[in-house]
């Protein structure tokens, strides 16, 4: 009797061990394909997963299954997440951060964000999530902006500084820069903010702008040189340049110096012996036709 009672409490024990296993034993640990287990295809009765916070900093409330990829950036505000969020499925569908009063104080109850000086020299206001790169050159206006600036968020919503009188009057009213001499020579007048880029070839005119000149800004707005009798008369009148004998050999008449080879020709001696370099009817440098020009020319090429 107590072999039978042995075998007979083997055979009930093996039962319960295998007969879930071979009937599926649905809901009770195993599963079976379409119920979300391995290869199933999502998560029982095609329920979502669970929300979760994400995001290298913990800002971003998404679905389990998501994969978040975020910059490890860290901003004050995502403290507020850690603090008083509760991430959670909403009735949309969607993973995201209950608006809680506690939540939304901790943000700023949605306000933008505040307006900040920037800039390589603060010449800049701006809203303090925008990224604003400038160069670095300096310029007389931008301490205006740090005596008397007043950075902030104007009536149309966008950053700016304040327009009070001090800053004004600082920036000069709004009048435009002053004119300045410039140039490799000091013969240019020009704005202050232009950049000018001039050659370094000296002319002899190019003293008088430093004698004579008086730079300033014209009734047509340009900056320019004031047309003084003294500066008038110091370029000529506006005559053009005088005829100069050039050319390696002297045998060239022009209005500005010439290279020329220097391969020599008996007809350059008659131009020094007997040449006049002057400009013509035509406006054009020349050698005068003289006829004691034209008889050694004529001797000495044999024509």
């Amino acid at each position: 009797m107590d072999l039978f009672r042995k075998r007979h409490r083997l055979v009930v024990g093996m039962l319960v061990l295998f007969v879930p296993l071979l009937t599926g034993a649905k809901g009770k640990g195993c599963q079976s394909p379409g119920d979300g287990g391995p290869g199933g295809g999502g998560s029982a009765g095609g329920e979502p997963g669970d929300c979760r916070p994400a995001g290298c900093s913990g800002q971003i409330c998404a679905d389990a299954d998501d994969e978040v990829v975020t910059t490890c950036e860290w901003r004050e505000e995502y403290a507020c997440y850690a603090e008083h969020g509760v991430c959670e499925r909403g009735a949309s569908g969607e993973c995201g951060w209950r608006p809680t009063p506690e939540l939304e104080a901790c943000l700023g109850g949605g306000e933008p964000a505040p307006c900040v000086v920037t800039g390589c020299s603060g010449q800049v206001c701006a809203d303090a999530d925008d990224e604003v790169v400038t160069t670095c050159e300096w310029r007389e206006e931008y301490a205006c902006y740090a005596e008397h600036g007043v950075c902030e968020r104007g009536t149309s919503g966008e950053c700016g500084w304040r327009p009070t009188p001090e800053l004004e009057a600082c920036l000069g009213g709004g009048e435009p820069a002053p004119c300045v001499v410039t140039g490799c020579s000091g013969q240019v007048c020009a704005d202050a903010d232009d950049e000018v880029v001039t050659t370094c070839e000296w002319r002899e005119e190019y003293a008088c702008y430093a004698e004579h000149g008086v730079c300033e800004r014209g009734a047509s707005g340009e900056c320019g040189w004031r047309a003084t009798p003294e500066l008038e008369a110091c370029l000529g009148g506006g005559e053009p340049a005088p005829c100069v004998v050039t050319g390696c050999s002297g045998q060239i008449c022009a209005d500005e110096d010439v290279a020329t080879d220097c391969a020599w020709l008996e007809e350059y001696a008659c131009f020094a012996e007997h040449g006049v370099c002057e400009r013509g009817a035509s406006g054009e440098c020349g050698w005068r036709p003289t006829p004691e020009l034209e008889a050694c020319i004529e001797a000495a090429t044999g024509n």
